[in-house]
């Protein structure tokens, strides 16, 4: 088994909405987190959409360890927000737990994320928000996280 992302998944989120904080590196522009609006609600991911979209203007002054502590603790909740309002009921499972019993589905899903986690669904359905996150900071709001969620969500206010 690779590393127990699931275990830590409440903690990301809680960094993301500064209640914690990491070891070393912390979140890039953390104070522009609209913490008030973070409700775990769909709508909700319009905030998170503006808090990346300053993300991607800085993409290149990002630490290593920085850049991977605001994916995960972004990703966390973006996923959160999938798993609780979703059409389906997701579940976070660790890639590692996951993809050795579908090998098929590993082509489809990048090397890197071997030590993260992934929500998969009765049927199957694998959904990877940290991945969502990464494009969006890559690519800008061509890439946005609300517009991701709500084909997953029943709510997509």
């Amino acid at each position: 088994m690779g590393y127990d992302i699931v275990s830590l998944i409440p903690a990301f989120c809680a960094a993301f909405l500064g209640d914690g904080d990491f070891e070393h590196g912390g979140m890039v522009l953390r104070d522009q987190i609209n913490v008030p609006a973070m409700d775990y609600s769909v709508s909700s991911l319009h905030e998170v959409d503006r808090y990346l979209e300053a993300v991607h203007e800085v993409q290149d002054q990002i630490p290593n360890q920085t850049y991977t502590n605001t994916v995960l603790a972004t990703g966390c909740y973006v996923g959160e927000v999938i798993r609780r309002n979703g059409k389906k009921e997701y579940r976070w499972v660790n890639y590692a737990d996951h993809f050795p019993k579908h090998p098929s589905l590993m082509p489809l899903f990048p090397e890197y994320l071997g030590t993260s986690a992934v929500l998969v669904a009765p049927d199957g359905q694998v959904l990877v928000p940290f991945t969502k996150v990464i494009k969006f900071i890559e690519n800008g709001s061509e890439d946005s996280v609300h517009y991701f969620a709500t084909g997953f969500t029943a709510n997509s206010d």
